[in-house]
């Protein structure tokens, strides 16, 4: 299928991105959502797109066109007690949509054009990280976590590749909407893992001028 023809779902959920290569695991209650899950999982593809909802001039909020996100693949899949479903997606491309209509289920379904972005999963096949030994990113992490109170298992990042942390960070760090955004539309692994390094020092550079101001 022609990439700018390829017609998926559109999952719109706050402050919350996917990344190629990565996994995202989704509880599915809302009425319009279960439908979207229901007629996914009846395609060859199954795939889902996850976009961040934001509000500026060159977005359409009811559409999303021209909005940026990344398509995944249901991958796991179970039904609750509570009729709702546990899902994984895991990510394969980021995406720019083109135009939506809105589904008998509720949901919108979107034309999008995943060409620019042709090479995100060969991108974390290959062995061009430039950053896979630099020891900056787990250091500036223990402070940042510190910081934030947040618990972390030590063993588990230090047996994690820089290339995956940097993903991983990407979407699990309490950042705002549009430092989440600016990591998903990253050039580069390379230019994210440079992004990334940026919030984490700016948010600890804030802290450090809030406390000199108290004191």
């Amino acid at each position: 299928m022609d990439s700018y023809k390829l017609k998926i779902p559109i999952f719109p959920l706050d402050n919350v991105i996917l990344l190629p290569g990565s996994f995202l695991p989704l509880n599915i209650f809302e009425k319009r959502y279960l439908n979207m899950v229901d007629d996914t999982l009846k395609t060859s593809s199954r795939l889902i797109g996850i976009i961040q909802p934001l509000m500026n001039k060159k977005e359409n909020f009811d559409t999303f066109e021209n909005a940026i996100g990344c398509y995944g693949k249901i991958i796991k899949f179970e039904e609750t007690q509570n009729d709702t479903y546990l899902i994984s997606l895991k990510g394969l491309s980021r995406f720019r949509v083109i135009d939506s209509q809105l589904t008998k289920g509720g949901y919108l379904s979107s034309k999008v054009s995943d060409e620019t972005y042709k090479n995100d999963l060969n991108e974390l096949k290959t062995n061009n990280f430039k950053f896979t030994n630099d020891k900056s990113l787990k250091t500036i992490l223990k402070s940042y976590l510190k910081f934030k109170k947040l618990d972390s298992n030590w063993n588990y990042i230090n047996s994690c590749s820089n290339l995956n942390l940097t993903n991983q960070l990407s979407m699990i760090c309490p950042f705002s909407t549009h430092e989440k955004q600016m990591l998903l539309e990253s050039k580069s692994i390379d230019d994210r893992y440079i992004l990334l390094l940026s919030i984490l020092e700016n948010t600890l550079k804030l802290n450090e001028k809030d406390n000199q101001i108290r004191h």
